[in-house]
């Protein structure tokens, strides 16, 4: 009598046309419905999302631009400069998303999500983050690469207007030794002995007279001089109060930038608190991770701005100089024409001296007037040379210190002060598309299902027609009417099992690894088992096949919503986590992501096989104990 009953109930599958047919054209059909729902998904996850435009158009071309590449949204602009109406838009369903960009670039742009769809809204809005983090880099590099243009630019002027001002220096210098020489000469007349040196007296005032002309020439030189200096000081003055001002810009605009990032790190610090009950779920450490990063960027842009500030400082400093050096060099322009006049004047005193030889009193007492006044005008020179030679010392250690701070500066790229951190993100599976990795949770919801209502179905048919009692007369025992059963209802379940993924494999190109066939089908061996055991202890708890199916499926929901197919573990309580990879359907999840997914081998598979088969022995082992009371009575 071994094996009556699974020849009996093949031949009833047999006989039965319709039947046959189904159980192979049932897992085709489920397969070819779920794989085409699934094997269109992009990999973003994501597609033909709404989202409603509004606001300076004008102004968001480029984030518009943006947005369509990603191919992930429908995009509907509307003419609004009121960012109520796309807010007005989400609200009412008519987007999933809306953007208002403001007409001024210091206002800051609003997303406006609808957060009733708990499972797209942050993909939106990490979408979103990415593109206005992609932008901001972008613009931010462009603007400073060309402000890193124009500081190694003014670091080459400094070295001429170095020499230049060193020059100056030393012709102020050369008038002082000069003006020294003629005051000499003129201590070297003896005002007593005049009457007998005449002749003496008329060579020198010649040689005063020539050292005057050659004087005057030497400061109109040193005039031209300083005139030119004064030129490249000008320009120097303009050339830092431009670059102060567009410093004054950069910090202005990392200031908006420091203020648009402390509202976006407010706005994920609000959705983490709102949404984040569980801190380990991977969107609260991937939104905490998210503020961490805007916290470090903020943290380093303060950092990099400090440098930015302390340039602007120098070049404040700069063109404060700068003025003032403006300011000396008119008035050492004034001083050495009042000299030159000084000169004019000193040499008609001695044209009038050497005229005027037979007047010697007269001409002692204007050339002791000339003496004096030769005096002042030295004390004058030696101010005015010291003077210049303490303002060009320091001008010129400003100005190597500037090019220090230029140099350190220009010698960084500006794309590491745009973006001093950069994430290349590099998926592990390449090759496997979204279906991949759905197949382990469709074949296990499916053998679920046709396990349960096989076993639950069968065993309420035997009960109810009372094939169950004529067949227990039979020398066949009640436990090896059970294994045949059961072992029957496997064959029908390894089978559809098999036909699952075959249709997968061919119709959506499912990756089957050749080395992994056996583990496979030896979990689902052992999967269809342990849920046709549990659906025949089911089967003896039923009255009818409605009361079966109803049990079926109060038994079967539950385990699918808590398998962490449709809403993942991460999401879920504790205790919920816990009941839920206590589940066999959970256990037979895992165990073909292990074959398929992570391709581990059969020695992985013991801490799935083994639960699955103690919860179908114990299924069957309490369809015995039902089964024999039931019979017993």
């Amino acid at each position: 009598m071994t094996g009556s009953v699974i020849r009996k109930d093949l031949k009833v599958y047999i006989r039965h046309r319709k039947t046959l047919l189904l159980i192979f054209i049932a897992p085709i059909l489920i397969m070819v419905l779920i794989g085409s729902v699934f094997s269109g998904a992009s990999d973003g996850g994501l597609k033909d999302v709404s989202l409603g435009v509004g606001g300076g158009l004008e102004q968001g071309k480029d984030i518009i631009e943006e947005l369509n590449r990603s191919r992930m949204f429908i995009i509907v602009i509307e003419d609004t400069a009121d960012p109520a109406v796309i807010r007005e838009g989400v609200r009412k369903g008519k987007y999933s998303a809306g953007i208002f960009i403001p007409e001024n670039e210091t206002q800051s742009m609003q997303l406006y999500l609808d957060n009733s769809k708990v499972q797209i809204a942050p993909v939106i809005s990490t979408v979103f983050l990415t593109t206005t983090e992609k932008m901001s880099y972008e613009l931010t590099l462009g603007f400073i690469s060309k402000l890193w243009k124009n500081l190694a630019q003014m670091e080459s002027e400094l070295e001429p207007l170095k020499e230049g001002v060193v020059l100056v220096n030393g012709k102020i210098t050369g008038l002082n030794n000069n003006t020294q020489g003629v005051l000499v000469s003129l201590n070297e007349i003896n005002v007593s002995n005049l009457n007998t040196s005449i002749g003496v007296m008329k060579n020198t005032l010649d040689i005063m007279r020539t050292d005057l002309y050659r004087s005057s020439e030497e400061i109109n030189v040193t005039r031209n001089d300083i005139k030119e200096l004064d030129r490249n000081v000008s320009s120097i003055y303009n050339d830092s109060a431009g670059l102060r001002d567009d410093l004054k810009f950069v910090l202005d605009s990392i200031e908006s930038t420091d203020a648009s990032l402390m509202v976006i790190q407010t706005n994920l610090q609000g959705t983490y608190n709102a949404t984040c009950i569980d801190p380990s779920m991977p969107q609260c450490i991937s939104l905490k991770n998210t503020i961490q990063q805007v916290q470090d960027t903020r943290a380093l842009m303060f950092n990099r701005t400090g440098r930015i500030k302390s340039l602007y400082s120098n070049l404040d400093n700069i063109a404060t100089k700068s003025a003032e050096l403006h300011e000396k060099l008119k008035r050492t322009d004034t001083r050495l024409q009042k000299m030159q006049e000084s000169i004019v004047n000193y040499t008609l005193e001695i044209s009038n001296i050497y005229g005027n030889i037979t007047n010697i009193e007269n001409a002692v007492v204007v050339l002791g007037t000339v003496k004096n006044q030769s005096g002042d005008v030295s004390v004058q020179m030696e101010k005015l040379a010291a003077e210049m030679s303490n303002n060009t010392a320091g001008m010129i250690s400003d100005i190597d210190m500037t090019k220090g701070i230029l140099g350190e500066v220009i010698a960084k790229s500006p794309g590491f002060i745009a973006a001093p951190l950069k994430l290349e993100r590099e998926p592990v599976f390449k090759d496997r598309s979204y279906l991949d990795f759905l197949m382990p949770g469709i074949i296990s919801i499916v053998l679920m299902f046709i396990s349960f209502l096989l076993a639950s179905i069968t065993i309420v048919q035997e009960r109810s027609k009372k094939t169950l009692i004529r067949t227990l007369l039979t020398p066949l025992s009640l436990p090896g009417f059970i294994l045949e059963k059961t072992s029957a209802l496997i064959l029908i379940a390894l089978l559809q099992g098999i036909i699952l993924i075959i249709v997968a494999y061919l119709f959506y190109g499912i990756v089957v690894p050749v080395n992994q066939l056996g583990a496979l089908f030896l979990v689902v061996l052992v999967y269809s088992a342990a849920f046709i055991g549990i659906g025949m202890a089911l089967a003896t708890f039923a009255e009818s096949e409605n009361t079966a199916m109803l049990l079926s499926l109060v038994l079967s929901i539950p385990m699918l919503f808590l398998s962490g197919v449709f809403f993942p573990f991460e999401t879920m309580p504790q205790l919920m986590v816990q009941l839920g990879n206590a589940l066999p359907i959970t256990m037979g999840i895992k165990a073909l992501n292990s074959v398929l997914v992570y391709q581990e081998g059969t020695g992985a598979l013991a801490g799935y096989l083994l639960p699955l088969l103690a919860y179908g022995i114990a299924g069957l082992g309490l369809a015995y104990l039902l089964l024999r009371k039931e019979v017993m009575d």
